[in-house]
């Protein structure tokens, strides 16, 4: 209920996991979780709509606070009622026969049940409090388990040593399990098989805990979650001097994974999976921890951590033994263990380079030197790496400054890294394990020093080995409540929250699927442009279950699919069709549909498709947008022009007194909506008409196409959507081909057929947000003024058009942001490579145009000297300027919006602030940035800015409502009802929206470009309208109590009570030819501060603090729209800083050529619970009514998503800083997503030098 009633909840599809997670740790906790246990425990889930805040906020309720104002006895006011210890005023929070201390006659009746405590997990506790999963189960006699799966496949569950090892002895390449958390990613993701598989989890040798003379015993199944209590109780109670390993790996602990995974993992699976990038081996290792073995035979064997892993995923331990345990020794006086750790993401990441470094100090003849040192890397080779070249030469030495220059080259040499090296980054990662080593040197350092031992560092240098710890994030929301009528205006919770917490709401994948259901699975090309010579699946028809495999000659009707494109001549031309449903010839992308398998179940369809055999003929491929520049690749027809004044002339006058050129990199992004995308296709009246309910934002292009792919009228093709778990523009097209695709083989074998796309499958195959290739020329006045833009843009579409054109033309008109250019020449083009086609994402190339325009403001900024918000100041649109297209600005808000957010973020003090902490520290920067928007409303194709609605009132007065928009999380249907029920008069639980259907509201178009409530509140309102008009000579009697009995006396008097609602966008239009018009119907405006500290020496960063300002004129329903802000923020800081896609091309060559390497989770990270910044704030600008929309609202999806290119802005200010210290004040590139990676290689010093120059710019796939 926390969690609905604070809008934690979206699309919903997420909102369950978190549910879980928190009761975990409620369930699980002896007292009430702090604050900061509560966001620890929510790390290891992802949220891809809300921002987190809300989230956070909700479950705030159950932290710990001071119980003593609660517990206590309450005061008592002069008149003896009981006084709040919260408000300080008389309340009903304990009764009033309380404070008499007689029994309450109040709550006689009511049930009361005694307070549990947090952790009752022995069973006693289930009862009809709550229904408790895991004690009903403790309430079992543990028994030894032997199960037999499918394909032969036999679990063991041993509950001793000796039959886990005498099953050993049977089984010799059995596979252990305790939490499941690498087999589990093995067999259902890289297709390993294990016949014999053995849980170790009741085996109580396995999972000892310790306390020895010579150190801890630390069993082998032992939980990662244990682990860390343990060590903290031992920390507590041995202190500091023995137990600087024990601190050293709780700290790794930390950032190991999620809590969820660190409560299943062991210790054991994690030693001998012998991961390269584990992150506890490398400090098992260096603290010379030993591992116990024994075998079949009961002989024990001790080997050192540092002998035991001899190659890649390859360990010191035969076939019939079993690790037993750790012993992890104490440490000694003066010795001293670090761990080291840098990751794309902070929490629940793999390492791109970890470490752990020992070393021990002892006296000689008055010095203080090194006796004895370990430093061990993990990520950089198959095995975790000792640096025996620089230990042997520390070995006797001084700590000092001297000697570092020495171990940095010693480095280089025990730590190489080949140019082509797995994983890439080999500046980066090689400049890490140095700054690893300083990092580790200062540290000892420091903590001689507090000892006496040593001098101590100098202030700015302590910046390198402060800890990094996060505090509780804090939220703030601002805004003005503008009702109108029963429910407009007003902050409702989402219609389906509470489906959605308690796990009721139904997306595709929940529906019931009809008896003789088929599962899909797709047949994938693995070539980046090649011709097809044979399709083998003679293998794959005798594989279990299997039903049929269709290709491009078994479609009924055209194999051709894509969406409309309207091109140059009269604005009218070709409908394109440039792709296919299944590839017939030549592939043109790895990942492009050669066909579909269908069988029995999910599994067995991905078995038999993975043994159909496909034969190529490999053809020369394009794999970035420089390749297509060289070699004329574009889409054709794709060219476009916009130009206002004279750019050559301006150029050639002595007007400008300053010309800068630039490039501009912008990278992609994947959408991972949480629901995959999925479709339930079944053929109805014997294949006479097919419906399907598919996970889209446009259900009317899926029945569209795949009524065109079947060779069937549209009015025989059905597609209905209730919800989607997250869109964000990629289920605008992209799902079409795989609904398409399922329908040929269910219209064909006439059964109904489902496919569901794997995480995988699904970023491989369905395209991201575009990436951009900016070239600009800028000539301004040493004033700051802007005067002259030549600006060259590029996207890159893919092997299909999609919808690329749209996007490149959106990024065109968006090219100059909120800034006035008197003379102005855009031109673009698509370009045409061999990726999957890149298509619609939140912003639709709106982002990339304004990245561009950021990006050469702060480089005149740098040439003038002066602050980038200075020169964006000076630069702001004005309301009545003509934009370099044509279009007249009406109520421009962005100098309100802009100035109100330098008052709200107090930009002077905070670049004062930031000035005094860069001062006074040498390896950690911060930053600050303020960044405009204004983002154009309206689909830029005219005949899309239509929409229908259907209304319905029934004579108990409750009002149904269908309309073409798509409920995606967004909040739609919530504003939709809200506008109804303000329309009628009704309260807003008296309206129900249906699901969405193509039999009801025909030819929708998408819900897309941040318009659907403009559109459809418009028709609603409009369907409204109509039906009170009839009922008005009814109503204007006034004999009627409610809305109901008004509505049943309609009905007696043959009222109409249905009525459909229809609203075109007025007053729009543009032509491409002559490049003039009005593309849009009103600009939403927004600004945002961002303040942000790095760490120079690896990258790290965070934000500290986030603050939004937007114009969204009167909001129908401001938490939703809040909500949204704080979403689109968070998913544009992923653009921004964290998101990064890798594909085969040049630049990344270790990667097979035309591959997406990140395709999932574990490589590509989105921002988690500890991303988003710690102080978040957000506020709507007060009394700006817009009159150009329904309720004098504005729309808000879309136009937040790009403000989070302040945190981008603010970590080039700090890394501007960093480079000072070194001298170098000159413009530098800094590309998004600003990784470690970006970050760090920006970051110039004596170790970066010694891999790249001062302007090395990383690869990117672009």
């Amino acid at each position: 209920e926390r969690l609905a009633e604070a809008h934690g909840s979206q699309c919903g599809f997420c909102t369950p996991g978190f549910v879980m997670s928190m009761y975990a740790l409620l369930r699980s906790s002896k007292q009430p979780p702090t604050k900061e246990q509560i966001e620890d425990s929510l790390a290891g889930n992802l949220c891809r709509c809300t921002g987190y805040r809300p989230i956070i906020d909700a479950f705030g309720v159950f932290a710990k606070t001071d119980d003593s104002l609660y517990t206590a006895s309450p005061s008592e006011s002069a008149n003896g009622k009981a006084i709040c210890p919260s408000t300080g005023k008389p309340c009903l929070c304990r009764n009033e026969t309380d404070v008499n201390g007689n029994e309450s006659s109040l709550l006689s009746s009511v049930k009361t049940y005694l307070p549990s405590s947090y952790n009752e997990i022995d069973g006693n506790a289930y009862n009809e409090k709550e229904l408790i999963f895991p004690p009903e189960l403790q309430l079992r006699k543990i028994m030894p388990l032997r199960l037999n799966g499918f394909n032969g496949v036999r679990w063991y569950r041993p509950l001793k040593l000796d039959q886990l090892l005498q099953l050993k002895s049977c089984y010799p390449e059995a596979k252990l399990i305790i939490g499941n958390s690498e087999v589990g990613v093995e067999t259902e993701f890289k297709n390993a098989q294990y016949g014999v598989m053995i849980s170790v989890t009741h085996v109580p040798e396995l999972h000892t805990l310790k306390v020895e003379e010579d150190g801890l015993r630390i069993g082998s199944a032992v939980r990662l979650a244990q682990l860390q209590d343990f060590l903290k109780k031992v920390i507590a109670e041995r202190g500091s001097l023995q137990t600087s390993s024990c601190q050293a790996i709780l700290r790794q602990l930390k950032w190991f994974a999620g809590t969820q995974i660190r409560n299943v993992a062991s210790v054991g699976g994690n030693i001998c999976t012998a991961s390269p990038i584990s992150d506890l081996n490398p400090l098992w290792m260096s603290t010379g921890a030993t591992f116990q073995i024994i075998d079949v035979n009961n002989n024990v064997r001790t080997t050192v951590a540092k002998d035991f892993f001899l190659g890649y995923r390859k360990v010191d331990l035969k076939d019939d033994e079993v690790l037993l345990s750790v012993i992890l020794p104490w440490t000694r006086p003066f010795e001293y263990v670090k761990e080291f750790k840098q990751a794309h993401r902070r929490q629940d990441d793999i390492a791109l380079v970890n470490a752990g470094m020992r070393v021990h100090i002892t006296e000689a003849e008055g010095n203080w030197i090194v006796s004895d040192v370990s430093i061990v890397y993990g990520g950089v080779a198959a095995v975790p790496l000792t640096a025996g070249k620089t230990e042997s030469f520390l070995v006797g030495k001084k700590l000092d400054y001297g000697l570092l220059d020495e171990a940095f080259n010693l480095l280089k040499e025990d730590i190489p890294l080949a140019e082509n090296a797995p994983g890439g980054m080999v500046e980066f990662r090689s400049s890490l394990t140095l700054s690893f080593f300083f990092k580790f040197f200062l540290y000892v350092t420091h903590e001689m020093n507090t000892k006496g031992l040593s001098e101590g560092l100098d202030v700015a240098n302590m910046s390198a080995i402060q800890s990094y710890t996060r505090p509780v994030t804090t939220g703030t929301q601002g805004y003005e409540l503008v009702r109108q009528g029963t429910a407009v205006g007003q902050p409702m919770v989402h219609l389906s929250a509470m489906l959605q917490v308690t796990g009721e709401a139904e997306y595709v994948g929940d529906t019931p699927t009809p008896p003789n259901t088929l599962h899909a699975a797709l047949v994938l090309s693995k070539e980046a442009h090649a011709r097809i010579l044979s399709i083998d699946d003679s293998v794959a028809k005798f594989s279990p279950g299997f039903a049929g495999l269709f290709l491009s000659k078994d479609v009924p009707g055209a194999n051709n699919i894509g969406p409309i494109r309207f091109l140059q001549k009269k604005n009218i031309g070709p409908i394109i069709h440039d792709g296919e449903v299944f590839a017939s010839d030549v592939v043109t992308c790895v990942g492009q549909i050669i066909g579909i398998v269908v069988a029995d179940t999910h599994d067995n369809a991905k078995a038999a498709a993975n043994k159909v055999n496909v034969k190529y003929s490999e053809l020369p491929a394009i794999l970035s947008i420089e390749e297509a520049i060289k070699a004329g690749s574009f889409h054709p027809h794709t060219t476009r022009c916009l130009s206002k004044g004279d750019v050559e002339l301006c150029f050639a006058s002595n007007t400008c007194d300053k010309v800068i050129e630039g490039e501009v990199q912008v990278g992609g992004q994947e959408h991972f909506y949480m629901e995959p995308q999925c479709t339930l296709v079944w053929p109805v009246d014997s294949g006479n008409e097919i419906h399907m309910i598919s996970s889209t934002q446009a259900p009317h292009t899926h029945q569209k196409y795949v009524a065109n792919v079947l060779g069937l009228p549209l009015s025989k093709v059905v597609c209905k959507t209730k919800r989607i778990g997250g869109g964000f523009g990629g289920k605008e097209t992209r799902s079409v081909i795989f609904a398409a695709a399922a329908s040929v083989a269910s219209y064909c074998l006439r059964r109904p057929v489902k496919i569901v796309l794997d995480r995988d499958v699904d970023m491989m195959t369905t395209g991201q947000r575009h990436s951009f290739l900016g070239k600009y020329k800028v000539g301004f006045t040493n004033d700051g003024k802007i005067l002259a833009l030549d600006l060259e843009i590029y996207n890159n579409g893919g092997n299909t058009l999609d919808l690329s054109l749209a996007v490149l033309e959106h990024a065109m008109l968006e090219s100059e942001n909120v800034y006035d250019i008197p003379n102005i020449r855009a031109s673009g083009k698509v370009c045409f490579t061999n990726f999957p086609s890149n298509t619609a994402f939140r912003g639709f190339g709106g982002p990339q145009g304004m990245l561009i325009a950021e990006n050469w403001i702060h480089h005149m900024a740098t040439e003038l000297r002066r602050s980038p918000e200075e020169i964006k100041e000076l630069n702001l649109h004005s309301d009545g300027t003509v934009l370099y297209y044509g279009q007249l600005l009406q109520n421009c808000m962005i100098h309100s919006v802009w100035d109100e957010l330098k008052a709200s973020s107090n930009f002077v003090e905070a670049r004062k602030a930031v000035n005094v902490f860069n001062s006074n520290n040498r390896w950690r920067k911060r930053g600050i940035a303020m960044v405009p928007t204004k983002f154009g409303i309206s689909f830029t194709t005219k005949f899309m800015n239509q929409a229908g609605a259907l209304v319905q009132v029934y004579t108990d007065g409750t009002v149904l409502v269908t309309h073409g928009g798509v409920e995606m999380g967004q909040g739609l249907h919530t504003k939709i009802a809200q506008v109804a029920a303000s329309s009628l008069d009704i309260p807003l639980s008296c309206v129900f929206i249906a699901e969405t259907s193509t039999d009801k509201v025909p030819s929708a178009s998408p819900t897309a470009a941040s318009a659907s409530s403009d559109l459809y509140g418009a028709a609603v309102l409009n369907a409204c309208q109509q039906i009170k008009a009839r009922m008005e000579p009814i109503a204007s009697r006034g004999n009627h109590k409610s809305f109901a009995e008004l509505a049943e006396a309609c009905y007696m008097e043959w009222v109409d009570l249905s009525a459909h609602g229809f609203y075109i966008t007025p007053d729009i239009g543009f032509d491409w030819n002559a490049g003039k018009g009005t593309p849009f119907n009103y600009f939403t405006y927004g600004a945002a501060f961002a303040e942000v500290e790095i760490d120079t020496l690896t990258g790290d960063f965070h934000t500290r603090k986030a603050d939004i300002v937007m114009d969204l004129g009167y909001s129908i329903n401001p938490a939703i729209d809040i909500g949204q802000i704080e979403g689109a923020f968070i998913q544009g800081l992923g653009w921004a800083a964290m998101e990064e896609l890798k594909w085969g091309d040049d630049n990344h060559k270790w990667i097979r050529p035309g591959h997406l390497f990140t395709r999932g989770p574990c490589s590509y990270k989105i921002p988690s619970v500890n991303d988003i910044p710690l102080n978040f704030k957000v506020s709507l600008l007060k009394g700006v009514p817009n009159p150009k929309a329904i309720h004098s609202s504005k729309a808000v999806g879309e136009p937040p998503f790009f403000l989070a290119s302040s945190v981008l802005f603010a970590i080039k200010d700090a890394i501007t800083a960093a480079r000072a210290e070194e001298g170098h004040l000159d413009w530098f590139p800094l590309d998004n997503p600003a990784t470690p990676e970006r970050i760090r290689m920006a970051c110039v010093d004596s170790i970066t030098k010694k891999f790249a120059s001062v302007y090395y710019r990383p690869k990117l796939s672009v």
